[in-house]
């Protein structure tokens, strides 16, 4: 049986990250030969003000060590592998991490593919909204024809509408009414949700598309994708989903 799904439905979550560390140079390279459409991964900012990217506001999960991601400098990083040992052991040992401006890089390489880049909260809440965000929109200036922001963060994606024509996506992990209200008024691009959230029937329609996440096996996938009112679903496991 041909299990392959439209890839052009499939958002790798993190890049790779069943074969990679997430968020690395390795783990999005791999998606994006795996011939994924759409990636996401996350920023965060720190200390030497550098959009960096990562999830986490530490460095336990992934280096096992307890250093703050507001504390880490350029030079640290440099020497701090975040081969993820607790999934990985040592396999991907060392790997490090990369600033925005090297997965830029990276995707120039492949314009016809959307990128996701998610904001994290606590960098806002660290560094302040402005700081944050205007460095990131210079940074993605050149790219705004294939990237779209997404964030927890009302506000960073108000400042988005606001001051670039970049696309947005509003990302919740309760499908509640509040959500409803503030999508009506912001009018994002995509809306992003868990898909244990989304409801059966009678799905909030507006100027956006729906996402849901996170779908790890194939006949999951097939189900969600034949769902009424589904555009895209995200996956942690890119590459088994495109039977690669």
């Amino acid at each position: 049986m041909n299990h392959i799904l439209d890839k052009n439905k499939l958002i790798a979550h993190r890049g790779d990250n069943t074969n990679h560390p997430e968020n690395s140079y390795a783990a999005i390279e791999s998606a994006l030969l795996a011939g994924a459409q759409f990636i996401e991964f996350d920023i965060q900012m720190n200390a030497d003000k550098t959009i960096i990217v990562f999830h986490d506001e530490d460095f336990k999960r992934m280096s096992d060590k307890d250093i703050s991601v507001f504390d880490v400098t350029n030079e640290t990083l440099k020497s701090l592998s975040i081969h993820e040992p607790n999934q990985f052991s040592d396999k991907h040992y060392p790997t490090y991490t990369s600033s925005l401006d090297e997965i830029l890089a990276l995707l120039k390489s492949y314009p016809n593919v959307t990128y996701l880049i998610e904001v994290k909260l606590k960098s806002l809440k660290h560094w302040g909204l402005k700081t944050v965000m205007k460095k990131l929109l210079t940074q993605l200036k050149p790219y705004s024809h294939n990237i779209t922001v997404i964030s927890y963060s009302v506000a960073a994606l108000e400042y988005i509408r606001q001051f670039s024509d970049i696309k947005i996506g509003l990302v919740f992990n309760n499908y509640i009414a509040k959500h409803k209200d503030i999508a009506n008024k912001l009018k994002p691009d995509y809306m992003l949700c868990p898909y244990e959230s989304f409801p059966e029937s009678g799905y909030w329609q507006g100027t956006w598309e729906w996402m849901v996440y996170s779908i790890n096996d194939i006949e999951t996938a097939k189900i969600w994708l034949e769902k009424d009112g589904i555009d895209y679903i995200e996956t942690d496991d890119i590459t088994l989903l495109l039977n690669k």
